[in-house]
């Protein structure tokens, strides 16, 4: 194939797919040249996860008509003027390159007036080729709409996820924004439903409640203003983090931000953690916005083409300053013993422990009996792929040791149990005799707009398997009946956690079986729990009594096995 310059239209997809990622990326270019110009009210607007629309107005300084051609323009921008001036970036935009990304691979229209200018401009794209430039009448401001995303790049429009999905990422990504931008009154409008707004008062705990949801605004701790002596010279750390009490299982609401810019950055990441040591148990995360003030030119943003990292000139002195103050702010927290979560097989509720065992052997466990106010019916024993097991013991509170007559076998016991749950919750709606604990009083559960959204959608699953939710609020739902199987797990924090996964797309063929399989995975019983044998020997027996034993609902496999051969082989028998 001989040498060739490639089109501007070929030039201009490849340029987007360095720019344009996804819906989320389209709108963290359009609210950040929002906030660039000077807004105090930004309202953004997506359909179908963004891949039907995405609109975002703001009241910000709008562009003049005889400008808004050049908008769309490769390496058009006013936030440059000579290459000098990357040295010190002051803006959260900077290489000219997103709307006109935007453009390439979608129908773009820009709606603007200039603040005391009489007259507005109306520019109309699509997929790269200009369309128009108008006068209209318009309000103060620019709007952006977006249209019908990545129809002429089918290949990039494939690796796209579910609406739902997109719609989770694009709510996480304006959650950190509007929590961080108190003085900007943000709104996200989910398919028609407000999923955030904030009012734009300069309210830290208000901002954070409307994007994190009550529990997050409750347990807010704000990063105090550190002593002379503690203060890093030229760096700051402000904003805030939740106490110990309120945590999550991923990183995915632990945000920075350097000089206004949202960032990825795993150091920052794993020192503000480590100043939670002792006070969080193993895999839980904290929440929080961080935003760090550096000198713009000791600090490189012009390192990769989504602006999602950045470059220190000295970064052990940032994380340093980031350390002090997220210390600071934990200093008059007291300190909690780790909280004990309770579980059921079913049988009787035990305890997690704070100390792993590495080995729990069967004559060093003595055997308890299993006691419970409803019957323990054991279901009846049948031909499976997994052969009767005798149970040994325990190898690091995670998986069972047992033995069978074709060799030894390590279990996973939260695999296992999930596959358990997985199946009794399917026969309860195949059968439609799933058993329901009504709630006392109903236990009321705060959402952030994604978790929010996602509960909405999956109501009437969550009503098959045996989950009774109502709206209480705009984002807060009230349980008042759970799956029988549940009682005696902390369900407010398993939600979260369920609804998280299914934020991210689920792990089943269809919603219901997603739904079903978060449930069921959620309200297992955990790795690191430790277990008596009566317990590990009932949870093996249902194992057993399943279908399909050998995999989880997510298809990890609940159980590994070394044959006989195998063992006399390591042993240098064989």
């Amino acid at each position: 194939m001989p040498i060739q310059i490639l089109t501007e239209a070929t030039i201009g997809k490849i340029a987007a797919g360095e720019v344009i990622e996804r819906p989320a990326s389209i709108v963290k270019e359009l609210l950040e040249n929002a906030i660039d110009s000077g807004a105090t009210s930004i309202q953004i607007d997506v359909r179908e996860g963004g891949l039907r629309e995405i609109r975002v107005s703001d009241n910000g300084c709008g562009i003049p008509i005889d400008e808004l051609g050049l908008a769309v323009h490769r390496h058009a921008t006013s936030k440059l003027q000579s290459f000098d001036d990357l040295t010190a970036i002051r803006t959260l935009g900077f290489r000219g390159e997103a709307l006109s990304s935007i453009a390439a691979v979608s129908r773009l229209q820009i709606r603007t007036r200039p603040a005391g200018s009489e007259s507005a401009g109306l520019l109309t794209t699509a997929y790269g080729s200009m369309t128009s430039v108008e006068a209209i009448g318009a309000r103060a401001g620019t709007t952006v709409a977006v249209n019908d995303l990545f129809q002429n790049v089918p290949a990039r429009l494939k690796f796209l996820r579910q609406p739902g999905t997109e719609s989770g990422l694009i709510n996480r990504l304006v959650a950190a924004y509007a929590a961080i931008e108190t003085g900007i009154a943000i709104t996200l409008l989910n398919d028609g439903r407000q999923a955030i707004g904030t009012d734009g008062r300069g309210d830290v705990r208000a901002a954070a409640t409307a994007a994190f949801g009550l529990e997050v605004g409750a347990n807010l701790i704000e990063l105090p203003v550190l002593d002379e002596r503690a203060v890093v010279p030229g760096i700051s750390a402000t904003g805030w983090v939740t106490a110990p009490a309120v945590t999550r299982s991923h990183r995915q609401q632990l945000h920075f931000f350097v000089n206004g810019r949202l960032i990825q950055h795993k150091t920052l990441a794993f020192v503000t953690e480590e100043c939670f040591h002792t006070l969080l148990m193993v895999g839980r995360h904290p929440v929080g916005v961080i935003a760090i003030a550096v000198d713009p030119a000791a600090v490189d943003v012009n390192v990769h083409p989504t602006k999602a990292e950045v470059r220190f000139l000295d970064e052990r002195s940032v994380a340093r300053a980031v350390r002090r103050a997220v210390h600071a702010a934990l200093a008059n927290v007291p300190g909690e013993e780790i909280p004990h979560v309770t579980f059921s097989i079913p049988g009787e509720p035990f305890r997690q422990p704070t100390v792993q065992p590495t080995l729990l052997m069967a004559a060093a466990q003595p055997e308890v009996a299993i006691e419970s106010d409803e019957e323990a019916i054991v279901p009846p024993r049948r031909e499976t792929a997994v052969p009767t097991l005798r149970v040994l013991g325990q190898v690091s509170g995670t998986y069972i040791i047992a033995e069978g007559p074709d060799g030894l076998y390590l279990i996973d016991q939260h695999a296992a149990h999930e596959r358990v749950m997985y199946e009794k919750l399917r026969a309860g709606v195949d059968g439609r005799m799933q058993d329901v604990q009504p709630m006392l009083d109903p236990i009321v559960i705060d959402l952030d707009g994604t978790e929010a959204a996602v509960m909405s959608r999956s109501l009437a699953e969550l009503h098959r398997i045996g989950f009774e939710i109502e709206e209480f609020g705009a984002q807060s739902f009230a349980l008042r009946a759970i799956p029988a199987m549940m009682v005696g797990v902390d369900i407010r924090e398993r939600m979260h956690l369920i609804l998280q996964e299914l934020s991210e797309g689920g792990a089943g063929d269809s919603w219901f079986d997603s739904v079903a399989i978060s449930a069921a995975c959620h309200t297992s019983i955990r790795a690191g729990q430790l277990l008596s044998i009566a317990e590990m020997r009932e949870l093996v027996m249902q194992l057993e009594a399943t279908e399909h034993p050998r995999a989880c609902g997510h298809g990890r496999p609940t159980m590994l096995r070394m044959s006989q051969v195998d063992l006399e082989k390591q042993f240098s028998r064989r």
